[in-house]
């Protein structure tokens, strides 16, 4: 078993603490293999891959974006936004993720965060932390 892999409780093999059988019994067309192969070699910022940002920090940059009182882009201190992320990092992941949402070079920088702040709801991040 490679080191960036875990087993549950269940026997299901997880990645990133992210249950790929789980998804792929959702999917139901493709294997738990096919899935984490998609996600990290097509689907995943290449800062994921490269291991410079985490998947929890999506959700900690969008809270922290949340609670900012910046109205545009231009006004947000981005060093300040994540302790342990630079950034100019927080600054290409916030360019991603909104290059995600249909249209959004129309949408207002508030509607934007309001439109990711709905996916990364900030719940969400005690389930994306991984299991020490």
């Amino acid at each position: 078993m490679k080191a960036h892999q875990i087993k549950n409780p269940t026997n299901r093999k997880l990645r990133d603490n992210i249950a790929w059988e789980t998804i792929s019994d959702k999917l139901t067309t493709r294997n738990h293999k096919n899935c984490c192969l998609k996600w990290y070699d097509t689907l995943a910022s290449p800062l994921v891959r490269k291991g410079i940002w985490a998947d929890v920090d999506d959700y900690l940059l969008v809270e922290a974006l949340q609670k900012d009182d910046a109205v545009c882009v231009e006004d947000v201190d981005w060093d300040s936004l994540i302790d342990h992320r630079s950034g100019e990092v927080c600054r290409q992941r916030w360019n991603q993720m909104v290059r995600g949402i249909g249209g959004h070079r129309e949408k207002p920088f508030i509607e934007q965060v309001d439109v990711l702040s709905r996916r990364y709801c900030p719940e969400m991040i005690e389930y994306r932390k991984p299991k020490e």
